[in-house]
């Protein structure tokens, strides 16, 4: 009987392969295929002959086969009736004989390129579209087991398929690798390529669980990513668990967060460096590895995937507006308003510039940002006068999880009249929604004193980023469009000069065209603007907009030169 199933599981390996590789396998007794059916049902491993593979190292020489070929996880042997426990603690469950499929339906199940159990899982996309490559595989029963742990044989053989690369140097023998065993192959194929190392005393520990924290290690090493400068300030202002994180894998984890390899869900601030890492979340740091290697198209922005990708898309981020088109004496007769300088949405360590010149967007500043702007413009409207303005705010809130609230003071005609002589104070409520789209409302001087030109301006303003490459960092790769409705200001200059009350359309498109540039085009309610935003200093988030206001001649007296300066900071 020990000979029947062992002939057994040898020709359902052997089925496999013909099916896979059209290898033509000599005829086998039929109820040897009767037992083979059975052991596809139910892996547990006879008494090995002396060909077989260590019990102790991965079974008979059937799984083994079917290891190398299904993945290292696709059929990986469990005792009858108990089940696997996941890295959540729950237990999968081990299908039954009479639950199991024939062996070329457990085949084809195991290599789908989707699975029932990840229908709706916040993985899905990364599970998927591994699956498709061939990196990750399923179960014979069709499943894909998100939450059941991986071990480092098994994240071997994942990066032996995600990764096929010329390797870096020879191979190494690790004492508790056996030639015979399963993972042999895939544990020197990654050492050799420079993503996996051993343990002291040549030891590998091909059957331990790997932790979250390894695999990042793992991948920065792998890629050949650079290590930041500022280690500690990174992973504390990403992480509120950062002080688990070991001491050795510090520099990779930071570098893995600056290329946006960490994925963390439920919540995206909690690392969790130390848990064992799950095979969804393995496949979802595998997916972004190769988004940054170039190989996959980063997750669309409206998945919820893009969701827990820690510094997913950063934010545009708009800096302050240029100060006042309007003539003093007009502004004091008429109430035509002077633009406030605004600096807006200073969410990450990535400065995109501004996306807009004179105008509010819907991004703003959040908890922990703050910023300070000045503006210049060469004459006011109807004179050959210069003025400036100044201005400094602070953020409020989270905008992706409930609302961000902006709050600045202006002081204007600072440059004629001295600091804060005349001024206002404005409030800016806005939300960040997925797929690069924010709303927000504002009053511009809602508290003001002396001459703040037009009083309240009440807005409401919707803007949106359409990415225009997969790479964010390529030349001409996002638009970003703003539009909005809002009274005071952006009234056109005949509605302020008869004091009509009513409101006027305003807004702005900006073209990423470089890394540290994109050019504007705005339309202010009363003129066009154009400019171009300048993030000269890289890493340093300072923008300078230089531009040309009033350029159609529908408002004011001509073509003016107006300058605005944002620096901003998130603590």
């Amino acid at each position: 009987m020990r000979t029947a199933r062992c002939t057994g599981r040898f020709y359902q390996v052997s089925k496999n392969l013909r099916l896979w590789a059209h290898i033509l396998i000599s005829s086998i007794l039929s109820s040897t295929m009767l037992s083979a059916a059975a052991g596809v049902a139910n892996p547990t491993p006879p008494a090995p002959p002396k060909t077989t593979a260590n019990a102790s190292y991965g079974g008979s020489l059937g799984q083994s086969l079917l290891r190398n070929m299904l993945g290292a996880n696709a059929l990986r042997p469990q005792n009858p009736g108990t089940g696997v426990t996941t890295v959540n603690g729950t237990q999968s469950p081990n299908p039954s004989v009479g639950q199991q499929p024939s062996r070329v339906t457990a085949v084809q199940l195991a290599q789908a390129r989707t699975f029932p159990d990840v229908q709706g899982h916040w993985a899905q996309t990364f599970i998927e579209a591994l699956a498709e490559r061939g990196v990750i595989l399923g179960f014979p029963d069709g499943t894909f087991r998100p939450d059941d742990p991986v071990t480092r044989a098994q994240f071997a053989a994942m990066i032996r398929k995600a990764f096929p690369r010329a390797a870096k140097r020879s191979g190494t023998q690790f004492v508790d690798v056996p030639p015979n065993y399963w993972g042999l192959e895939a544990i020197q194929t990654a050492y050799r390529t420079g993503f996996l190392e051993g343990y002291p005393n040549s030891i590998f520990l091909p059957e331990q669980n790997i932790p979250r924290v390894q695999v990042l290690v793992s991948l920065v090493t792998g890629l050949e990513l650079s290590p930041p400068e500022q280690v500690a300030t990174i992973l504390s202002r990403s992480f509120q668990d950062a002080a688990q994180i070991p001491d050795f894998a510090r520099p990779k984890v930071a570098a893995a967060t600056l290329n946006q390899l960490v994925v963390n869900y439920p919540d995206v601030a909690l690392l969790n460096p130390n848990r064992n890492a799950s095979r969804a979340e393995v496949a979802s740091f595998i997916y972004q590895a190769l988004v940054k290697e170039g190989t996959l198209p980063p997750v669309n922005p409206s998945d919820m995937a893009s969701r827990y990708i820690l510094g997913y898309q950063p934010p545009v981020a708009t800096q302050p507006s240029p100060p006042p088109d309007q003539l003093a004496a007009l502004r004091q007769q008429y109430r035509l308003p002077e633009a406030p300088v605004t600096v807006s949405e200073v969410l990450g360590r990535i400065f995109n510039g501004a996306t807009s010149i004179a105008t509010p967007t819907a991004y703003g500043a959040q908890g922990g940002d703050v910023f300070v702007g000045f503006g210049y413009q060469q004459r006011t409207r109807f004179t050959d006068v210069d003025d400036g303005a100044v201005t400094a705010g602070f953020g409020l809130g989270d905008a992706r999880k409930l609302v961000g609230v902006e709050a600045a003071v202006t002081s204007y005609s600072t440059i004629r009249e001295g600091f804060f002589e005349n001024g206002g104070v404005s409030f800016k409520v806005h939300r960040r929604f997925p797929g690069d789209i924010a709303v927000a409302v504002g009053v511009e001087n809602a508290i003001d004193w002396g001459n703040s030109d037009a009083g309240k301006s009440v807005y409401g303003v919707i803007t949106k980023a359409f990415p225009l490459r997969e790479n964010p960092a390529d030349p001409l790769s996002r638009v970003t469009l703003s539009i909005g409705v809002g009274g005071g200001r952006f009234r056109s200059e005949e509605n302020i000069k008869n004091g009509d009350g009513s409101s006027n359309v305003f807004g702005s498109v900006a073209l990423k065209v470089a890394e540290p540039v994109n050019l504007i085009a705005e339309w202010t309610g009363q003129d066009l603007n154009l400019g171009a935003s300048i993030a000269p200093i890289p890493g340093v988030p300072l923008v300078i907009t230089p531009a040309a206001a009033d350029v159609t001649g529908n408002a004011g007296d001509g073509t003016r030169f107006i300058l605005g300066v944002g620096y901003g900071i998130r603590f």
